[in-house]
């Protein structure tokens, strides 16, 4: 029972945020909340939650790390026509390139949650600490839950690089009343300079009361005329193609492949390692980076269940390791 109540505090959070209709109506917002206009309902209520934690078949992550972190991290060389991507943990990343240094997600906290006693425990540090990061320009949050927008990092990063925040609808007012500026509000198909928000199949909130009420994306940043998409959180859904046909084919794709089990409970707002596949296949991407594994034990299947799966199903397509990267802790992705 304890455990369930852990969860139900990660999954509903403990603050009632203000509610807001000033958004313009549209295919995904309705006046009151935000949907998934393809018909995919990703959220959950109260009894599913009860009823997973109840029948739960989890299996236990280990006590020691099982895989070697690679903590040298190869941050930007100066070669301009290179593109680094580095894997700090769950869906944060640090992109980089001879113009611009991104920040996806970043959660550097030991907990996910609203509370520092109880709910998701970090099972590994950052591959990278803040301070260990040379220059920040962006940082970009797909949507609200705790394992994605994390507060006291994003303060943190605000006080110590004073980049621009770019986030969904909804969301600026969160960031406002901790004092954190420079933040720049999206809704889907809407750009920023070089950095678009799209549309990716999830939900939100953070409270018991705000379900739906800020929107989710995923993002496509053009640098040097390459485009990389970051998918944040999602299911698989028609999106990945309705964004290639818009957008045209993804040079690198950032897919979730991690806290997918029970199917039942999580395939309509987290994707497996054969949905992110699917995904790699429907972007049409030239190389895919995988993220949201072996962080934070958020849902039933083992600790290397995601890694060992995403490798079979790559060798079963005769695949390349290269055409879909799975980083260890701390591992770059140069593309050059």
């Amino acid at each position: 029972m304890l455990k369930i109540l852990i969860m139900l505090i990660f999954i509903s959070g403990c603050s009632l945020l203000e509610k807001n209709t000033n958004y313009p109506l549209s295919d995904h917002y309705n006046g009151k909340t935000f949907f998934n206009p393809w018909g995919i309902n990703a959220t959950k209520n109260l009894w599913d939650v009860i009823k997973w934690k109840m029948n739960s078949t989890a299996s236990k992550w280990p006590e020691n790390e099982t895989i070697q972190e690679n903590n040298e991290a190869l941050l930007f060389d100066g070669n301009s026509n290179s593109l680094h991507i580095t894997y700090i943990g769950h869906a944060t990343t640090y992109i980089q390139n001879s113009k611009q240094s991104i920040l996806t997600d970043p959660q550097f906290s030991d907990r996910a949650s609203p509370v520092s006693f109880a709910g998701p425990k970090r099972f590994r540090k950052p591959a990278l600490q803040i301070d260990d990061i040379p220059k920040l320009n962006v940082v970009i949050i797909s949507h609200n839950h705790y394992d994605h927008l994390d507060l006291p990092t994003l303060k943190k990063l605000f006080q110590k690089f004073r980049p621009t925040f770019i986030v969904p609808l909804g969301n600026k007012k969160l960031l406002g009343d901790e004092g954190i500026q420079n933040v720049i509000e999206l809704d889907w198909w809407q750009t920023h300079e070089n950095i678009q928000l799209v549309p990716v199949s999830h939900w939100s909130a953070r409270g018991i009361f705000d379900r739906n009420q800020t929107l989710w994306g995923g993002f496509v940043i053009s640098l040097d005329q390459r485009k990389i998409f970051f998918a944040g959180d999602t299911g698989y859904g028609p999106h990945f193609k309705m964004i290639y046909e818009k957008l045209g084919a993804m040079d690198v794709s950032i897919l979730p492949i991690g806290a997918y089990a029970p199917r039942w409970f999580m395939k309509d707002q987290h994707m497996d390692p054969t949905d992110a596949l699917k995904a790699h296949e429907d972007l049409k991407s030239k190389q895919s980076f995988a993220i949201h594994f072996e962080t934070f034990q958020l849902t039933d299947e083992a600790f290397l269940e995601p890694r060992q799966r995403l490798t079979e199903e790559m060798s079963k397509n005769k695949m390349t390791p290269s055409e879909f990267f799975i980083p260890k802790f701390g591992q770059t992705l140069i593309v050059k």
